[in-house]
């Protein structure tokens, strides 16, 4: 199977686990007990959000991470399934299957009117993942500020951008997913100006673990994004 044969498996693939997703959604509600269902719903998102990286569509990685993260929760028992709760991901299976039709149609980023019908509903998964962070999450602290970004040795940046602070927790890529892919997905929405690689967690090569993630990033970004919507990448 040739690479184009096995991106329109994923195409399809992505299309029936939707339908699966969101048939498993809508009776949820009523069923007793809800541990299959909800699994089942997880297990759908996890897919997809695994084939897509296998083909490098970071854009849908990223907003089904989210999505992944907030069922992860509600796996746990950390989070109770509401009606509201319910329609906010069958909104999330509806963006992520535009996501995906977009990328049949051509076209590999994320356009401007994708990333408007995207934005809210990352805003609205995030209140879920306020408190506790969900174990899955790949970022143990980052910050979006527009202070000077002193760390990068880029001639010619000056103040108008945003300086985004990040370092990726241990576990990132045991967890399935690549520091890199956030990075690449923030160049859909403006321009990565300069970035420094930070690489002082790094321990001897007697005590690395090549499974581990030591590396953090301090970035300066330009884009007409607001900072929820920068911050919501991660």
């Amino acid at each position: 199977m040739n690479l184009d044969d096995a991106l329109q498996t994923f195409f399809a693939e992505c299309r029936e686990l939707l339908i699966e997703m969101e048939d498993a959604l809508l009776v949820v509600l009523q069923s007793e007990p809800k541990e299959e269902l909800v699994n089942a719903i997880f297990r759908a998102a996890h897919t997809i959000k695994g084939s897509a990286g296998l083909f490098g569509l970071d854009h849908i990685v990223a907003f089904t991470h989210v999505v992944e993260s907030v069922l992860d929760r509600v796996r746990d028992g950390k989070l109770p399934v509401t009606e509201s709760l319910v329609s906010l991901l069958l909104g999330c299976c509806d963006q992520i299957g535009r996501l995906a039709e977009a990328v049949a149609a051509g076209h590999n980023g994320i356009d401007e009117q994708l990333q408007s019908q995207g934005a809210p509903l990352l805003a609205q998964l995030s209140a879920y993942l306020d408190s506790p962070a969900p174990k899955a999450l790949p970022v143990t602290a980052i910050t979006v500020s527009a202070d000077p970004v002193e760390r990068i040795a880029h001639a010619g940046i000056d103040a108008d951008h945003w300086h985004i602070s990040i370092r990726f927790g241990a576990d990132v890529l045991r967890n399935g997913m690549d520091p890199l892919s956030f990075l690449r997905y923030l160049a859909t929405m403006g321009s990565i100006v300069g970035i420094a690689t930070l690489a002082d967690s790094i321990p001897d090569a007697g005590n690395m673990d090549p499974e581990s993630c030591y590396l953090g990033f301090e970035i300066a970004f330009r884009t007409g994004a607001d900072k929820a919507t920068i911050e919501s990448v991660f």
